[in-house]
């Protein structure tokens, strides 16, 4: 039973906002105590209905993943990866939801940081993808990648991505990686433009930690967070790379099924009878 649901709308966008007031209006009407406030919402909240899109949910993600709080997403456009629920059917579900009708999905992270000489200068964690790319796109970097303390290769490439598999379907998809199924726990590297057509997607497993060593030669090189934060990361500095220690819950509909989202998202076929 969920008493106190905290709801996160997007800023500056009317019809969020105006989302967010309807649903405020109808868990009242349901006794259920409403807050909008990140720290109340920290403190007091035992559901977070984000309303917006994958983006939003994303940084609710990142925001609140310690808290061990389940986030429901409720979707203003297109369906979504992770924000699954049409606002025409939301009240319908959220009935159901009051009543415990749900799926509940555990979502891993990645946990970043940047350091310099040993010393540690940036940190934060990411639901889909840890992103090390040059800020000028014509131009490539030179990195060395480690995993468990052990050397892989060094690259020439646009960048590499370090993928959850949330992540997978999202800028990984775009640069040739695979599809990982959310229940899969692994890390996906994906390189970006490489300079080498032997470099090929690699999975490794979910509790490896990953190095990524900046050559001298790279200026310009930026650390990106799901696409939304991104911090500069200088030549000789090192970006270290693991599964975050706690995780996220989704809340679906119970008849919430991944491969149709994939099927629609995709536009794969449909099964012929």
């Amino acid at each position: 039973m969920f008493n106190t649901i905290g709801i996160i709308s997007k800023p500056l966008d009317p019809v969020s906002k105006g989302t967010a007031v309807e649903l405020r209006q109808f868990l009242e009407t349901q006794g259920i105590g409403v807050i909008d406030d990140n720290a109340l919402i920290a403190e007091q909240a035992d559901l977070i209905i984000v309303v917006g899109g994958d983006g939003s949910i994303l940084n609710t993600a990142r925001t609140f993943v310690d808290n061990n709080i389940p986030i429901l997403g409720i979707n203003l456009g297109r369906l979504g990866f992770l924000a699954d629920v049409s606002v025409g059917q939301m009240f319908d579900l959220l009935s159901k939801v009051l009543t415990g009708e749900y799926t509940k999905e555990e979502r891993s992270l990645l946990s970043c940081q940047v350091e310099q000489d040993g010393q540690l200068i940036y940190q934060s964690v990411a639901l889909n993808d840890v992103v090390v790319n040059r800020q000028d796109a014509l131009k490539m970097i030179e990195f060395n990648v480690y995993i468990n303390d052990k050397f892989v290769n060094n690259q020439r490439a646009d960048g590499l991505i370090m993928t959850t598999p949330t992540g997978s379907t999202a800028y990984a998809l775009s640069s040739g990686g695979p599809i990982m199924h959310p229940g899969v726990n692994a890390i996906g590297l994906v390189s970006i433009c490489p300079h080498t057509m032997s470099h090929r997607p690699l999975l490794v497993p979910g509790d490896s930690e990953i190095v990524v060593r900046i050559k001298d030669s790279s200026e310009g090189v930026s650390v990106h967070i799901d696409g939304q934060t991104s911090f500069p990361v200088a030549p000789g500095q090192v970006v270290r790379v693991r599964q975050h220690s706690s995780f996220i819950h989704l809340l679906h509909p119970q008849d919430y099924d991944y491969f149709e989202i994939i099927r629609s998202k995709l536009h794969w076929g449909s099964q012929l009878s």
